[in-house]
């Protein structure tokens, strides 16, 4: 398979000239490019790029089916209302060679870079910085200056318990080399993520897009006042896709609690009936904390919003008026 092109891309051509038809579709293209941004993740084959883009749409089913990506897989998505790109380029070294042939093609208006290494494969350190110096390269000749994002992938819970004291100065030794790539022109940031604890990925990815958003410290402050308001622990907002739209955390074992229990509430919503058009709340207490769990409609990304506020069990119910007060708040700044 090629580059993928939804539905949205394609434009009716039958009836023009070649060379009109030629002039309309590029233009129709750079309008479109325009108004999204682009998220690319690249990297080695084999870093976990595909599996990493299953876990956020919770395909988690699917990863052990997965087969190593074909050239460049490209599709659209919305968060928040805004028009996200997102294009996994296949990591094998025939693709990469001509990925870094035509660079306009594949790298070009890129706003967000993800670059995924595997650190349990160290014996390809030494290449996946090779290639990473190539992406920078392209991005210095295209004279773009994209955010980049450095997933330091499969840090899995129990290689990271074995493997604690040798994988850390790892770490921190493919920081100091990827800083001195970039030599401070580009910003870049660094996560160390795992399909095992579906938060890493949801939260990384969050922050990335969230940085996108310009409202993200507004959508914090806000649910931080609604929070203390009620006696939440911990509350966080997501949209349909599972990414964090708001966050406030009173301390860390509450944050730690949340992450936690997250990917369990998540697949309780999903089994709600979604065509119902209709918002669904529950009360659910789980390790010894009051969890209020709901789903509303967001008209503006024709989606869903979920809220999650953990408490104490001792805590009265939160009254439905304080729930509407804030899902209003929510709705007028999104």
């Amino acid at each position: 398979m090629g580059i993928i092109l939804t539905k949205e891309d394609s434009i009716n051509t039958s009836q023009i000239p070649p060379l009109e038809a030629m002039l309309k579709e590029k233009s129709a293209l750079e309008e479109k490019r325009e108004s999204e941004d682009k998220i690319l993740f690249t990297g080695l084959d084999n870093s976990g790029k595909t599996s990493i883009i299953y876990s956020l749409k919770r395909e988690i089913s699917q990863i052990a089916l997965l087969k190593p990506t074909r050239q460049a897989q490209r599709q659209i998505f919305k968060y928040l209302g805004k028009q996200i790109s997102e294009w996994d380029l296949g990591g094998q070294e025939l693709y990469r060679i001509a990925y870094l042939k035509e660079p306009t093609k594949f790298f070009d208006h890129t706003s967000v870079c993800i670059y995924t290494i595997d650190i349990q494969d160290s014996k390809r350190y030494d290449e996946a910085l090779s290639y990473f110096r190539d992406v920078i390269i392209q991005f210095k000749k295209l004279q773009i200056n994209p955010l980049i994002y450095v997933f330091f992938h499969k840090a899995d819970p129990e290689y990271l318990k074995l493997n604690s004291v040798h994988i850390k100065g790892k770490l921190i030794d493919l920081q100091e080399r990827i800083k001195k790539i970039v030599n401070e022109e580009f910003n870049v940031t660094f996560f160390e993520t795992t399909i095992y604890e579906l938060w890493t990925i949801m939260s990384s990815f969050s922050q990335i897009l969230l940085q996108l958003y310009p409202l993200s410290h507004l959508l914090d402050e806000t649910i931080g006042q609604f929070s203390e308001k009620v006696n939440s622990n911990a509350s966080i907002v997501l949209d349909q896709n599972s990414l964090l739209i708001a966050k406030y955390f009173k301390d860390e074992t509450s944050k730690r609690i949340i992450q936690n229990s997250t990917p369990y509430f998540l697949t309780l919503l999903d089994s709600l009936d979604k065509n119902s058009g209709e918002s669904k709340e529950m009360l659910v207490n789980r390790a010894e904390k009051q969890f209020f769990i709901a789903r509303f409609p967001l008209e503006k990304t024709s989606g869903w919003i979920y809220l999650i506020i953990m408490r104490e069990q001792s805590e009265s119910p939160i009254s439905q008026q304080e729930i509407d007060a804030y899902i209003k708040i929510l709705y007028s700044i999104l």
